[in-house]
């Protein structure tokens, strides 16, 4: 597409946000709601238009090559994600539910499930990719140099001599079968080829009867296969088989690829030329307009001091820095108004010095109004911007210009300030030797502030360079490579029923995609962006809990994928005999942090977290001490602010195992995996043959294979694919088809998901603080019920 329809989308996309914002900030407040179910349709509502015009967004900035108009974009970007995590709180609070349902919303907007699917932007990786590629080399190197060093795995112990010879003698019987098979084969061959050399003689077919005998066999072969690719081509247009034609990419969607690396190309060389061009401007700024700047500014601040001086016969006291210093006198104000505006900006200063985090709040929440007006301004810019001169969508000098000059003229007014503050001392210096009086230095407030300094972090590690611990942690295991893992590899479907059952009052099994959507609100869109972390709702720690075989690791390496974070694992299994005692506890505590914070974002992974808050710790894993990390753990957590993109992330297949109050203490969101419905199976199976080189025909009934695979995990299906598609049955495939029986012999060989283990896991859930708050809402509901009841058959006892 070209970049006309990319900026016609981006217009499109901010008309559409005006409305939402002025749908949710009437002029006159609407009355609150009362029906939870009417509030929270409502609220998907909203979250599904902020989604659409999240989806246009992403795509635009990811096409368009514009560098100023990316920058405008991010911003817009980064302000919808926020919107829709709140939406997202909103929703669980008034639901208590991590997992919500919206097929009525949909059908009502017209939408399909995949557009609720909330985009993951491709520049938190592609902005990174050259720092991220050196910090791949760098470990990379690092595992090298390890690895010849360490030893390749546990010794296997050696084989009794029994034991051997019974291997040696089976062998050896297998081969001698086979032999013999081989040759009973040929001598049945033999004796086939001579009975029918016996028949050929005894009766001889004329040249006519043999003729019609092979267009009899022809004419029903064609007629077979006519009939087949006829049914095929008819499944193919009802949509209920695969189209063998569609299988590869069409030319279109080859030109679409293309044009896509080719735009990608073309930002990269547009933002190299936008840089270099602030450096230049900037720098000719300076040179051309920074003297007439400078002279200006010192005129009008001395021409400040004779007016202050001849109206309230003293000399003004100069502003501070933290003020905003000579800026807040540009303004268009006379003496009096400034010097009030001084005295009542030094007042709010003294009574907020207590108040130290509403300070901070408040400032944040200036910055992001002053933000917010920027960006209306920069997007009115640009929607009434006449490019038809800018075909190739180069920079635009005029506003870097305009960018600059207020940058050199903050840069020019710190310098004026200094030379002025020193000038307006010498003045009154001067004038209180005339008039005799003492002078009083007045202490700045960065001098009273370096008094009272707060309390800091204690560094255990002073003297060590960030490349030093990095390689210590990866000589000692805990930093990993992770491996490269798409979300869309975690492959299902959508429930389709979930509005439908929790209006019967049934709670349905949430499915593969409303566990991808939670991944993607609270690890991946906060780790990915900087600003969204620190101004959305936090989420320090996220539980994966869930049977065997969901795919919760699988999830981990996903956020660290898609976000380009390390990945520290913290399992206790992985810390048996690192950093003994509680001395070198604190230690590793603190370089996992500290290496964390300094290359963030970042993943800390603890698998089987269940045994870090263990009720009781079994007998045969007391010595490898499991619960080292019970106390620490949460301290650390609490020390992690806004601007730090650290997540933990925990994945437990028995958490009933451990203290449920410790543990979600620890993790403030749980998300449970369940085992897969059938649509997801069913795009599971499909995947998982495909990727491991299979073809899908009509010999093989995906839907059986996913209804008779019930109650197996998406490990499961991996596992029996990667036996079944051998090297040597891939080579096969042409001739002899896939079909369900291979699957199944090998699947009904594993345990499966047993209804018991789903039962303990939702009695557990129930135990965490969601979902007390869940069944004190469900009983809160009967009890109403129930009295309403209670007062109807009253009033019939009455009557």
């Amino acid at each position: 597409m070209s970049s006309r329809t990319y900026m016609r989308m981006w217009l499109e996309s901010q008309a559409a946000l005006k409305e939402l914002l002025a749908q949710e900030l009437p002029s006159q407040p609407p009355r609150p709601e009362k029906d939870q179910r009417l509030f929270f349709h409502m609220l998907a509502t909203l979250f599904l238009r902020y989604t659409q015009i999240l989806r246009c967004l992403e795509t635009c900035y990811d096409q368009m090559v514009h560098p100023q108009k990316r920058r405008v974009l991010q911003h817009m970007l980064d302000g919808v994600m926020g919107r829709v995590l709140e939406l997202k709180n909103e929703m669980v609070e008034t639901e208590l539910s991590e997992y919500h349902y919206m097929d009525d919303v949909l059908q009502d907007l017209k939408l399909t499930p995949a557009d609720m699917e909330v985009p993951i932007p491709r520049y938190f990786v592609n902005q990174r990719a050259k720092a991220l590629k050196e910090r791949q080399q760098v470990l990379s190197e690092i595992l090298a140099r390890v690895e010849p060093s360490m030893p390749s795995g546990p010794s296997r112990p050696a084989m009794l001599r029994d034991e051997a010879v019974q291997l040696v003698q089976m062998a050896e019987r297998m081969r001698q079968g086979r032999l013999r098979s081989k040759f009973m084969w040929e001598i049945r061959r033999d004796e086939e080829r001579e009975r029918r050399a016996r028949e050929s003689g005894a009766k001889e077919l004329d040249r006519e009867q043999a003729a019609i005998c092979i267009q009899k066999v022809w004419k029903g072969c064609l007629q077979r296969r006519c009939t087949k690719l006829e049914r095929q081509r008819e499944m193919a247009f009802i949509g209920m088989a695969p189209d063998p034609k569609a299988l590869g990419l069409s030319a279109a969607m080859l030109r679409a690829q293309l044009g896509e690396e080719f735009r990608h190309l073309r930002q990269a060389d547009y933002e190299a030329e936008y840089q270099q061009a602030m450096v230049s401007i900037r720098e000719g700024l300076y040179e051309v307009e920074g003297p007439d700047m400078r002279e200006e500014m010192k005129e009008q601040l001395r021409q400040w001091f004779i007016e202050c001086h001849d109206l309230t016969g003293r000399f003004p006291e100069f502003p501070d820095e933290e003020i905003g210093g000579s800026s807040i006198l540009f303004a268009e104000k006379t003496p009096e108004q400034v010097k009030a505006e001084l005295d009542l900006l030094e007042a709010e200063g003294q009574r907020k010095k207590d108040k130290k985090k509403d300070k901070e709040k408040t400032k944040e929440g200036k910055q992001k109004k002053g933000k917010d007006k920027k960006q209306e301004e920069d997007e009115a810019i640009w929607g009434n911007q006449d490019e038809s001169d800018n075909f190739e969508q180069r920079y635009e000098p005029e506003l870097i210009k305009a960018q600059k000059r207020k940058e050199v003229e903050k840069e020019l007014r710190l310098q004026v300030d200094e030379l002025m503050r020193e000038e307006l001392q010498r003045l009154k210096l001067a004038v209180d030797r005339e008039e005799g009086k003492p002078r009083k230095e007045k202490k700045s407030s960065k001098q009273q502030k370096g008094k009272k300094g707060g309390k800091k972090e204690k560094d255990l590690t002073p003297d060590r360079t960030l490349d030093s611990l990095y390689e210590e942690l990866v000589l000692q295991g805990i930093l990993k490579q992770p491996q490269r893992v798409q979300l869309a590899d975690y492959t299902g479907d959508f429930c389709y029923l979930g509005t439908t059952l929790r209006m019967a009052g049934i709670e349905p099994t949430p499915s593969v995609m409303d566990i991808r959507q939670n991944i993607t609100l609270y690890a991946i869109l906060r780790l990915g962006s900087p600003t969204l972390h620190e101004m959305a709702p936090q989420v320090k720690s996220v539980l994966l809990a869930g049977p065997a075989g969901t795919g919760k690791k699988m999830l981990v390496h996903t956020v660290c994928t898609e976000t380009g974070a390390n990945l520290f694992d913290l399992s206790p299994d992985n810390l048996v005999g690192k950093y003994p005692g509680k001395a070198g506890l604190s230690m590793l505590m603190h370089v996992v942090f500290k290496v964390a914070r300094l290359m963030q974002p970042s993943v800390i992974w603890i698998g089987n977290a269940e045994k870090t808050f263990y009720k009781k710790v079994p007998k045969e894993e007391k010595q490898a001490d499991p619960k080292r990390l019970k106390r620490d753990l949460p301290k650390a957590l609490k020390l992690l602010k806004p601007e730090d993109r650290v997540l933990l992330i925990g994945t437990s297949d028995k958490p009933y195992a451990a203290d449920v109050k410790t543990l979600c203490k620890a993790y403030e969101r749980i998300l449970l995996l369940p085992r897969p419905d059938y649509a997801s199976r069913y795009v599971t199976w499909q995947r998982l043959i495909k990727k491991h080189g299979g073809t899908i025909t009509t010999a093989l009934d995906v839907s059986a294979l996913a209804k008779l695979s019930d109650g197996y995990s998406q490990g499961h299906l991996a596992r029996a694919v990667q036996m079944a598609l051998t090297e040597r049955r891939l080579l096969q495939m042409p001739k002899k088809p896939l079909r369900a029986g291979e699957f199944l012999q090998l699947l009904a060989k594993a345990d499966p998901i047993y209804s018991e283990e789903e039962k303990t896991l939702q009695d557990w859930y129930m135990k965490t603080p969601l979902g007390k708050k869940r069944l004190k809402a469900a009983q809160e509901r009967a009890d109403r019920k129930e009295g309403k009841g209670k007062d109807k058959k009253g009033k019939k006892g009455k009557k």
